[in-house]
């Protein structure tokens, strides 16, 4: 009888000790799941002037997937378009809180996050920057064609290396009331985040 008992306590604290794992593994994946959630949607700078350009940045996720797109226009209302960069990535996770003590008067929090690059392209989306590209041999390539991605990924655009694929993205967002700012950038989590007016991302 003694022995019966000692392993009816065991199976007991097994059972128990299963259970409170479950729901604390439940309840971490809801919190994760939540966070995620209030970044779904699509997200949009103001036009801003950009170098001899103007830029509009989109930001669209969707559950764990993350489109970033910089449309380049050739007038200040952003109704021309010029050419874009855009890259695609996986694999959203949502990381620690953190606090960014330079914003405002009183700081502002958010989260940490990481993704992994799928895609990078550049899409040529004006007759002139059509014949720039191709005069030029831009990113190393040739044939061009209007309106159509080409794979730009880890290739030396100018005086830039574009990421490459399958490397992972360390990032930081917070917002303020319906604003949504980020920063991103590979190797590392930035330091702070981007909080310029031509920064700010409003839901569409």
């Amino acid at each position: 009888m003694e022995h019966y008992m000692k392993n009816f306590y065991i199976i007991l604290i097994l059972f128990l000790s299963f259970t409170i794992y479950s729901c604390a593994k439940k309840s971490d994946s809801s919190s994760s799941s939540s966070t995620t959630t209030e970044l779904e949607g699509t997200w949009q700078t103001p036009c801003h002037a950009r170098g001899s350009k103007y830029l509009i940045k989109t930001f669209t996720v969707s559950g764990t997937n993350v489109t970033d797109q910089w449309k380049y226009h050739f007038d200040s209302s952003c109704d021309n378009d010029s050419y874009s960069y855009d890259t695609t990535h996986s694999s959203l996770s949502i990381g620690d809180e953190y606090t960014d003590d330079g914003y405002g008067s009183s700081g502002g929090s958010g989260h940490q996050f990481t993704m992994t690059i799928d895609t990078n392209t550049y899409t040529s989306l004006s007759a002139s920057d059509l014949t720039w590209v191709n005069d030029n041999s831009y990113c190393g390539e040739t044939g061009w064609e209007l309106n159509t991605a080409k794979d730009v990924a880890g290739k030396t655009c100018g005086s830039d290396v574009l990421w490459n694929t399958n490397i992972t993205i360390y990032g930081l967002y917070m917002f303020d009331g319906n604003k949504l700012f980020h920063n991103f950038t590979s190797g590392s989590y930035p330091s702070s985040n981007n909080v310029g007016d031509n920064d700010v991302f409003t839901k569409q």
